[in-house]
């Protein structure tokens, strides 16, 4: 929703014959580093590569994060996992320990 009104905002100010990364930057979604480059781009007029490049940097973080998120986690779940069993065959065996024999 808030990105959709910043959107909205570029979109009437670019109708309006203004540029793009000034209602980019006030409306403070995007990274400082994005909108300076679209400002660079619009006075090249290179918008349409920067754009592009843009978003393939961004998915490139992106994957990254994921994939680190992922590394993290399968050591915890295989830990939890491990307690989970050992908590199971401990349960089973307990009763066979405690069996009198008469």
């Amino acid at each position: 929703m808030i990105l959709n009104d910043a959107i909205s905002k570029a979109t009437e100010n670019i109708s309006g014959g203004s540029r793009l990364a000034d209602p980019l930057a006030k409306s403070g979604c995007f990274p400082k580093m994005v909108v300076e480059m679209i400002s660079v781009a619009e006075e090249s007029n290179t918008l349409d590569t920067i754009l592009v490049e843009i978003s393939e940097a961004l998915e490139r973080r992106n994957w990254r994060a994921l994939d680190l998120a992922v590394r993290f986690i399968e050591p915890l779940m295989l830990v939890v996992l491990g307690m989970v069993v050992l908590a199971l065959v401990i349960s089973l065996m307990l009763p066979l320990f405690n069996m009198d024999m008469a």
